[in-house]
């Protein structure tokens, strides 16, 4: 019973630092969709990714982006509701579930499922940084959750230079 307890402690420490790992000032470095047109640019899940927060267990995740679509840019907070399979639920564009699947200082990758209002489904992956390409080895991983969703390799976009114009013309 005490190591139960023990393991139980060191899981929920663990998990806690995840979530302090989460928060912070990010930037879009990837994209990749099953459905490239969504991501292009100007699509409306082109999503330049800025901060993200968590209240105190996480349960709700804050993601601060900005969209360029019609050449109009606009900031904009989403507030992510944890459900019981660990996802995140938000709308934005139709009904979205997301969730970090690999969390390291310098990136974090998100996998989303996006359902718009005309009842299509998207599978995205969202790769947000520090300011940083990604390095050979953090591209394979990309390109590794890209298969395990069903996301062609052509489909990963590198976005942080884009990112970088996107919010100089946010604000001015």
């Amino acid at each position: 019973m005490v190591n139960f307890l023990l393991l139980a402690l060191a899981f929920g420490v663990a998990h806690a630092n995840d979530y302090a790992e989460l928060q912070g000032k990010w930037d879009t470095i990837a994209i990749a969709a099953d459905n490239d047109a969504k991501i292009k640019e100007d699509g409306p899940l082109r999503l330049y990714v800025r901060e993200l927060s968590c209240n105190e267990d996480c349960n709700e995740m804050g993601v601060t982006f900005y969209v360029n679509a019609n050449n109009q840019c606009s900031k904009t907070k989403v507030i992510g509701y944890k459900q019981a399979d660990g996802t995140y639920r938000t709308q934005f564009e139709g009904d979205n579930k997301f969730q970090p699947v690999y969390i390291t200082p310098e990136n974090i990758i998100f996998t989303s499922k996006n359902v718009d209002r005309a009842g299509q489904e998207t599978n995205l992956l969202f790769i947000v940084g520090k300011s940083q390409h990604l390095s050979p080895e953090q591209h394979e991983k990309v390109v590794e959750f890209a298969h395990e969703n069903n996301i062609p390799e052509e489909n990963i976009h590198n976005v942080l230079a884009t990112g970088k114009l996107n919010e100089y013309y946010c604000n001015n």
